[in-house]
């Protein structure tokens, strides 16, 4: 808890934190210090808020079982608002507002959703759709799971508290899992890849889109603030901007940066500069004290791969997109690639992939490539050594004018599954045609966006023509580069469904011609 120097004498604003999802809790939110009053809990107390932070069940020292932002954790957030009601005179419960990042994001939320006292929200990283970000377009984010369900089931019990000065700790107990029976049954469940349909209403209980919980977040007198990457690995970027597009409240705020989950709010939490914290503690001003202005242009965007360049903002997301331009897929061979082409319908083919791994992925690491994207040094890809036996491979000429992508790509393909399953993942790359260039680091790739879609329950040999949405972007092209589409089998990041099949056949035929449409128009 933290408060405000005259908490004794006046009623202040309520902020309530619940945690994101780390060992230390709470304390996610504080620096501890015996010289320094740092963190986002003080600095926060330092504008005149009664700050509670709390570890939801089953997190660091915090009783229970992990409920994974289930209904017990919904009512403890409310039972946390009751106790600073009967405990701290100085907090003002007609002003509740409610922050968190990750965990304590989605947490923030469903809470507010439930607890009519709560008056603005701030969710940093947050989620929209909890089953889509496990399991979106019939694929496993399998890396994305194994993290969560790392965290959850094996820290050590109790964690130890950090000290200043650092003290030596006795060796951590073994790690045990701290998941109630109903989420251990669904991890397992989602582990072994059946009962899907168990997950799709495990997450419906704990996605703010879900209806039970948006018509709720529509209330005209709650102002809600989310916060998400272009590069999000753990929750889609797409179901936030869905859960922003839902909204009909008064007041609601979307950003959208460079990096990947929880970049940016890292150094805002330990009570440095970020601009989703000072955005929140902006917000909380407008709307629990009546100061500033309201905001006119509620779409922040940062772009890629310029993360130093200034936020560009818009009035609604349509006012951010460009329109989509259709570019058909010509046929492509393991010899040459398929061009890219705005100007015709194009011609039917079919072309045979070997299931194999290529070096295109949708990142060498999960979470820690953001860091380095906000820092400007995006991972560098070699597409042109990508293997054409493995990968399709598609490519537009070099554009003229520099090229801003903004919105969702989205791929139709025609795929031929050899046993009733099958998975395919696509990435669009912005590329160089150039060999060799001076500085060097122009040389190479750098990946715009990616998806991936897995068929289930086909006739083998039938073709199926499908729809793939990517995940959202704001891109900048320079002018000289050129865009590259991959199509290949599988990927480090996905569980895919090809089992032990060896061969996977894409295909165009002039009924079903494969395109890709790309929101790209000239950048002035």
């Amino acid at each position: 808890m933290a408060l405000p120097e005259n908490a004794q004498t006046a009623e202040y604003p309520l902020i309530v934190l619940p945690a994101p999802l780390a060992p230390i809790g709470w304390r996610a939110y504080a620096v501890f210090h015996p010289l320094l009053k740092k963190g986002f809990m003080a600095n926060l107390a330092a504008k005149g808020y009664v700050v509670v932070a709390y570890s939801e069940r089953g997190l660091s020292h915090s009783g229970g079982k992990i409920d994974v932002a289930g209904p017990r954790d919904q009512a403890d957030g409310t039972a946390v608002i009751d106790w600073v009601s009967e405990h701290i005179q100085a907090a003002d419960l007609s002003r509740v507002g409610m922050a968190g990042a990750s965990y304590g994001a989605g947490q923030s939320l469903l809470i507010a959703a439930k607890d009519k006292r709560v008056k603005a929200v701030v969710a940093m990283s947050a989620w929209g759709d909890l089953f889509k970000s496990l399991y979106e377009n019939e694929t496993r984010h399998i890396k994305a799971f194994q993290a969560l369900r790392g965290l959850f089931q094996t820290w050590p019990s109790p964690p130890s508290i950090p000290s200043f000065p650092p003290q030596p700790q006795p060796d951590p107990m073994p790690g045990v899992s701290r998941l109630n029976a109903e989420t251990e049954q669904v991890f397992q469940n989602i582990a072994d890849n059946v009962e899907i349909e168990q997950l799709r209403e495990f997450a419906d209980k704990r996605s703010p889109i879900h209806p039970e919980f948006l018509d709720e977040l529509n209330r005209p007198d709650l102002a809600i603030l989310l916060c998400t990457y272009w590069h999000e690995t753990i929750f889609s970027n797409t179901t936030v901007v869905d859960l922003f597009n839902g909204l009909t409240t008064g007041s609601k705020k979307l950003i959208v940066q460079v990096g990947d989950h929880g970049n940016a709010e890292g150094t805002g939490l330990a009570g440095e500069y970020s601009r989703p914290t000072v955005a929140a503690m902006n917000w909380f001003d407008l709307h629990l004290r009546d100061e500033g202005d309201q905001e006119t242009e509620p779409v922040v965007v940062e772009t890629m791969p310029y993360p130093y360049a200034d936020a560009q903002r818009y009035r609604t997301w349509e006012d951010f997109t460009n329109a989509p331009v259709r570019f058909t897929l010509h046929p492509p061979s393991a010899d040459a690639d398929g061009s890219l082409d705005t100007q015709d319908a194009g011609q039917s083919w079919s072309h045979t992939l070997q299931v194999e791994e290529t070096s295109a992925e949708i990142a060498d690491t999960l979470v820690q490539r953001g860091i380095s994207e906000r820092l400007a040094q995006f991972y560098r890809y070699s597409t042109r050594n990508i293997s054409r036996k493995n990968a399709a491979i598609w490519s537009c000429a070099p554009f003229g004018d520099n090229q801003r992508i903004s919105g969702e790509v989205r791929l139709r393909l025609t795929v031929t599954p050899q046993t009733k399953d099958a998975t395919i993942v696509a990435y669009l790359f912005d590329a160089t045609a150039e060999p060799f260039t001076i500085p060097p680091s122009k040389n190479f790739d750098r990946i715009v966006t990616s998806a991936a879609y897995t068929v289930l329950d086909r006739e083998p040999g039938v073709p199926v023509t499908i729809d793939v949405p990517f995940q959202l972007t704001n891109y900048l092209v320079r002018a000289g580069r050129f865009l590259r589409l991959v199509v290949d089998t599988k990927d480090k990041f996905l569980a895919d469904a090809n089992g032990d099949t060896t061969t996977l056949t894409i295909s165009s035929t002039a009924d079903h011609p494969s395109s890709i449409t790309i929101p790209v128009a000239a950048q002035t």
